[in-house]
């Protein structure tokens, strides 16, 4: 129960996150929706999804926020939603849920504006880069305190999100550029937002 009270904001976007790949499903009955849970696609992919047509052309800017919260594929899904859950039981800690809130959203903007700038074809969905954020503010904490190494290792999830941090960007070159903006961001992030203090008695 205390992990699930000290990870709301982990289990609120992950809800959303599940909801939204419900929602693609039901829109798109009409396809093969195995097809669709494995391989992508979906009628809330061209809704949600952020390519540079849809800024330059129509300026729907909304996309650069609503594409971090879409997932066609349920392994994307699956592995994105653990990855947030393990990030959220060291960092909803630290940070509130508003400020975890707008560090998620600034994580997708940046790396949806740069991806689109070197890539103006590819075409942006799925809640990576913000989770790539955390991890970039946890390690710039892990800089200026030394002694957290020792929390990291004893908190759950550590094993899967070093896993997560290497193998996910050998998926592509795009990918690759996405997840380093949003690490950086996360870097730089780190070194103005500080976690809560801890007072002693």
């Amino acid at each position: 129960m205390n992990k699930i009270r000290n990870n709301r904001f982990a289990i609120t976007i992950s809800v959303i996150l599940v909801a939204v790949f419900l929602v693609n499903l039901v829109l798109s009955r009409n396809y093969n929706l195995i097809m669709i849970s494995l391989t992508g696609g979906g009628e809330l992919v061209d809704l949600l999804g952020a390519s540079r047509g849809d800024f330059s052309n129509e300026l729907q800017l909304y996309r650069l926020v609503t594409y971090g919260y879409l997932h066609p594929t349920i392994w994307h899904l699956a592995a994105n939603v653990y990855a947030l859950w393990c990030v959220g039981l060291f960092i909803e800690k630290e940070l509130s849920e508003i400020l975890l809130f707008l560090i998620y959203n600034v994580g997708l903007i940046v790396s949806c504006f740069l991806f689109l700038l070197i890539f103006p074809n590819g075409y942006m969905y799925g809640a990576s880069p913000a989770i790539f954020c955390f991890l970039g503010i946890m390690v710039m904490w892990l800089i200026k305190d030394r002694t957290l190494l020792i929390e990291y290792k004893r908190f759950r999830g550590n094993r899967y999100l070093l896993c997560y941090m290497i193998i996910s960007n050998f998926l592509s070159l795009g990918t690759f550029v996405v997840h380093l903006t949003g690490f950086c961001t996360g870097l730089l992030i780190g070194l103005v937002v500080k976690r809560k203090k801890k007072y002693v008695n």
